[in-house]
């Protein structure tokens, strides 16, 4: 026959025997945990106030320990939950030196106001506090705008990019500004564009954090037009010939495509373009000259000539 399972905790005399343990656990924790001890405690360190025309160097203490007279309790908050002190920088600056001093009595009474109310602080790991700036250089340096631009079918930019402001100042250290040429965008794609642009770009943020850009964001603009293909007959001059003989060359006018915005299409005729040969840059042997094309509208693009080289025929 099988025996029928009994809960113990229906034992009246169990449960209060489990009871006056678990009080005693409570009452002998609290015992423990309130005396009085000293222990070591790690606080970070926070500087603030630096003084203008001046940064912090990078081998500033972050943190230091002291010994404190508390509670248990007390050592148990700080082991969870690290202290912070902030320290005025622009209250312990002297204007003559690079450095803030906060001696060990300062230390403590930080300590006392930001940390603990009352207790007993002794053994500071840093009995003072040297606090090392160095003077604040600044620069001004142009901006290059990281940037793709699709056009869509038909459209293309009228004229240059602009960009306001074109430069920005950065402030830092001597020895890292000196390494800086060139201040980036935030790369930006922007596609299917028909329209004139006008975008705010973030600048990249510099990898060292003591380094600061004024101002972070730049505008830029960019028109946008309609292109259509035209096509035009252009007339090739020659220079640099001697003064003596008769040149001809050969073809005397070459074709020229381009593509030119929609509204300008009638305005840009052949005595916009200038092609020339170069006599003293010919090829001797053959008797050729390579045309180039001197001047042409800024708003035009994709220049293209037919004719890539120009036959010389000279007559004595």
């Amino acid at each position: 026959m099988a025996t029928l399972f009994k809960n113990p905790f229906k034992n009246s005399k169990l449960k209060a025997f489990v009871v006056f343990l678990v009080l005693a656990s409570v009452f002998w924790m609290l015992t423990k945990f309130s005396k009085q001890d000293v222990a070591s405690v790690v606080a970070t360190i926070t500087y603030v106030g630096v003084p203008e025309g001046t940064m912090l160097t990078k081998n500033n203490p972050q943190e230091f320990s002291f010994n404190l007279a508390a509670t248990r309790f007390e050592f148990l908050g700080y082991v969870f939950n690290k202290p912070n002190i902030t320290i005025d920088v622009n209250s312990f600056f002297k204007d003559n030196k690079n450095q803030a001093r906060v001696d060990g009595a300062a230390l403590e009474k930080l300590i006392l106001n930001q940390v603990v109310d009352d207790g007993r602080i002794t053994q500071l790991s840093l009995p003072e506090l040297i606090i090392e700036l160095e003077q604040l250089n600044f620069k001004k340096l142009p901006v290059k705008v990281d940037l793709s631009i699709d056009y869509k079918i038909g459209f293309d930019a009228l004229g240059t990019l602009k960009v306001q402001p074109d430069s920005v100042v950065i402030r830092g250290s001597k020895k890292v500004l000196d390494t800086i040429k060139v201040v980036k965008t935030r790369w930006v794609s922007l596609k299917d564009i028909s329209e004139p642009i006008k975008e705010n770009l973030l600048l990249q943020p510099w990898r060292d954090t003591a380094i600061t850009i004024t101002p972070k964001i730049v505008s830029i603009f960019q028109d946008v037009s309609e292109y259509s293909q035209k096509i035009i007959m252009v007339p090739v001059s020659i220079i640099n010939q001697p003064l003596q003989g008769s040149f001809k060359l050969l073809p005397a006018t070459i074709k020229v495509a381009f593509n030119v915005p929609v509204n300008r299409f009638n305005d840009v005729t052949v005595k916009d373009f200038k092609i020339v040969c170069d006599y003293r840059s010919r090829d001797i042997e053959e008797n050729f000259m390579i045309p180039i094309i001197k001047e042409s509208p800024a708003d035009v693009t994709a220049v293209e000539m037919e004719t890539k080289k120009i036959d010389l025929l000279i007559f004595k």
